[in-house]
């Protein structure tokens, strides 16, 4: 067991749910009390009978049970009845609330944490992976404390409880019971000692499924049209038996405790059976007292199968917690506590100085980056796969941060501002046309949700999509499938396009915005974006080098090196990788 990973769950127990959880503790306590006090009035109520046959038969009189010889003892017994499952309703309520407020104290601050990942986290992690954290090792967790939780403090005490009862009654019966209860207690403290890494891993195993069936999902359209339906299913089906596996071990480690306990517990109970009839014969107990003493042996060993069990769910939701714990400890971007840097009246002007930047110490991309670009400037960034040049936008927009020089706008280093207003300055419009569940207005107004009509319907005409949207059944109020699939890639990127418009930034990225559609579409396309680019400082990464012709600048990347630079014609003189990438692109007609 990590013990900080328990102190972690526990703090989020308590630092939000104290008073609740000190009500749990009130009413388990009582209702313990009153369960325990039950034998010992059942007890006085079967000697009550005993003594009263006695004396009929010694003394040749009838006797009667009714409400005369043993109305207080039901009384009494209903009332500890009632007042047992009161308190059990009041615990088990409570526990259900706190339940599940901690588990959404535990989504809120992973969705929270995921808001201050750097862009690497996202680009190494598998989303099934943090999906099945967020679910399946939070819902773990929640379900311990729904069903754990009192049930184990209430087995606790009334262990304890039923102990101290059973040395009260007979000091030797007690020490036969505890030690039934020691060697049951030894084997449970065994098990689960071994028992949290199997837990780990079949949580482990759940992720990496979830992983393989969102990808699959995804990406069924490439499945099927490369025929890779039974990779596919052999890729699952080899997750899934390591899952199987996984869950067959925790499983094992959950119940193979409490037969264990079971077993004991009986050579206990028969060693207390014979023993208590020789007491019995003897006159040293009796009936009652006997009966009651079964009854917290009985309520001794019970609880104790039970801590087993409720520990073995506490291990799962250990192992759950820990992963949980493993994404909020990971690094974050570094806080903006005290960062005041802002442009006042932001012009455009962006400059990159002997810029350093790779994905780790040993893999540096780039070395010495000089670029300086005036306002309203329309700066293409081409080269083959691979050079640096989405990178390049990344560090502008601080996705990722630099290891030397400065990126500056305006004069003023990026690192001086807060990302958020950072990313107001910009608009960015990717090849993937990004769009969320709910109407093309709300996707449209993504960028600026205060919007009135006339402003959306103005980007939206700005955009050429206006025309195709009232077309839709239902306008403006047309709510998109999934990802938008219920309309064209052209048209989704139009829609992203008018997003950007709405949001009117000073300063645009377009990251092969046209690379995935056909020429007609390419067309359109290209007229919005030359309605958004005006007065603009603007960042072209471009495939199709026809679409970057009268760039203002043109900047050649290779290896995350910028090996040329300059406008469309002095590149095609200088006969460099520009001339080539563009001939070859001629030669096979993409121009």
């Amino acid at each position: 067991m990590k013990r900080s990973t328990l102190k972690r769950l526990v703090g989020y127990l308590l630092d939000r749910q104290r008073g609740k959880m000190a009500a749990v503790l009130i009413s388990v306590v009582l209702s313990s009390l009153a369960a325990l006090a039950a034998p010992m009035v059942l007890a006085a109520a079967i000697d009550h009978i005993a003594e009263g046959i006695r004396i009929a038969i010694t003394e040749g009189v009838s006797f009667q049970v009714n409400l005369e010889t043993m109305g207080w003892f039901i009384t009494i017994l209903l009332a500890l009845y009632l007042l047992n499952f009161a308190l059990k309703y009041l615990e088990q309520y409570l526990m259900a609330f706190i339940a599940e407020t901690v588990c959404l104290h535990l989504r809120k601050d992973l969705s929270d944490k995921m808001s201050r990942m750097p862009l690497r986290f996202y680009d190494s992690t598998e989303k099934g992976e943090v999906l099945s954290r967020a679910t399946n090792d939070i819902e773990k967790v929640g379900e311990v404390l729904r069903e754990g939780v009192g049930q184990f403090i209430t087995a606790l005490i009334t262990m304890i409880g039923s102990l101290v009862m059973m040395i009260y009654i007979s000091p030797l019966f007690a020490l036969v019971s505890i030690a039934t209860i020691a060697i049951s207690t030894a084997i449970t403290m065994w098990v689960t000692k071994r028992s949290r890494k199997n837990f780990y891993h079949n949580q482990a195993a759940l992720g990496h499924v979830n992983a393989n069936i969102e990808e699959a999902f995804t990406g069924q359209l490439v499945i099927k049209a490369f025929s890779r339906e039974k990779m596919a299913i052999q890729a699952f089906e080899r997750l899934n038996e390591e899952m199987c596996e996984a869950s067959h071990k925790s499983q094992v480690s959950m119940f193979i405790v409490s037969p264990a306990v079971r077993l004991i517990n009986s050579l206990g109970y028969t060693a207390i059976a014979v023993l208590s009839g020789l007491s019995i014969l003897q006159g040293n107990l009796t009936v009652g007292t006997v009966q009651a003493f079964i009854q917290y042996l009985d309520k001794a060993g019970e609880p104790l199968i039970e801590c087993a069990f409720i520990w073995n769910m506490m291990q799962q939701a250990l192992a759950s917690g820990e992963r949980f714990f493993e994404i909020m400890d990971m690094e974050e971007e570094p806080s903006e506590d005290g960062i005041q840097g802002k442009i006042q009246d932001l012009k455009g002007n962006v400059a990159f100085e002997h810029v350093r930047f790779g994905y780790g110490n040993d893999r540096i991309l780039m070395q010495d980056v000089n670029i300086r670009l005036k306002a309203g400037d329309k700066v293409a960034i081409v080269g083959p796969t691979g050079a640096g040049k989405t990178t390049l936008v990344n560090l502008l927009m601080r996705f990722y941060d630099i290891q030397g020089g400065r990126i500056t706008i305006d004069g003023v280093d990026i690192r001086s501002m807060r990302r958020a207003d950072l990313r107001k300055m910009f608009g960015m419009v990717l090849q993937d046309a990004w769009l969320f569940g709910g109407t093309i207005r709300e996707n449209i107004a993504y960028s600026k949700f205060d919007a009135t009509e006339e402003e959306i319907i103005a980007a939206s005409k700005a955009a050429r999509t206006d025309h195709f949207i009232r077309t839709m059944p239902e306008g403006y109020d047309t709510v998109l499938e999934e990802e938008g699939t219920n309309l064209s890639q052209g048209q989704r990127q139009l829609l992203t396009i008018a997003r950007v418009i709405l949001a009117d930034p000073a300063l645009l990225i377009l990251d092969e915005a046209t690379s995935s559609v056909d020429t007609r579409t390419e067309l359109e396309i290209q007229k919005a974006m030359d309605h958004l680019m005006k007065g603009r400082t603007s960042f072209i990464i471009a495939h199709r080098l026809s679409t970057i012709r009268d760039a203002d600048l043109i900047l050649v990347m290779n290896h995350g090196s910028i090996l040329e630079q300059g406008t469309h014609q002095e590149l095609l003189r200088k006969k460099g990788l520009y001339e080539s990438l563009y001939h070859s692109q001629f030669a096979q007609g993409n121009i």
